[in-house]
């Protein structure tokens, strides 16, 4: 199984700069089976970091794989989470933003 930083790595190669326009966001990533990063979405840009963040706007948790599946383009986040593979607390809107800034892989 990849390790997150790879995983990342390959996500920003299809994050959508231009749904992230204007979108100041925090998304704590909480991962049972594998620990907790954030992804910080601010200026069109993002960047990942491990650990707990001062001041999430929205807090998801999710196993690795689901993750893995979200970041790569496999899954749409908001099924995802329809499904239950993802809890989310906080701000909804920003929740349901990942899939826009991560769409999924064109077949």
């Amino acid at each position: 199984m990849p390790d997150l930083q790879e995983v990342f790595l390959q996500a920003r190669l299809r994050f959508d700069r231009q749904a992230a326009e204007g979108l100041e966001a925090c998304f704590q990533i909480t991962i049972p089976d594998a620990g907790d990063c954030y992804l910080v979405v601010s200026d069109s840009q993002c960047f990942l970091n491990e650990g707990i963040s001062d001041s999430p706007t929205v807090i998801l948790t999710m196993d690795l794989q689901t993750l893995i599946d979200v970041l790569s383009g496999t899954v749409n986040g908001m099924q995802a989470f329809m499904f239950g593979r993802i809890k989310a607390d906080g701000d909804m809107a920003h929740a349901t933003k990942l899939s826009e800034l991560f769409p999924l892989q064109k077949t």
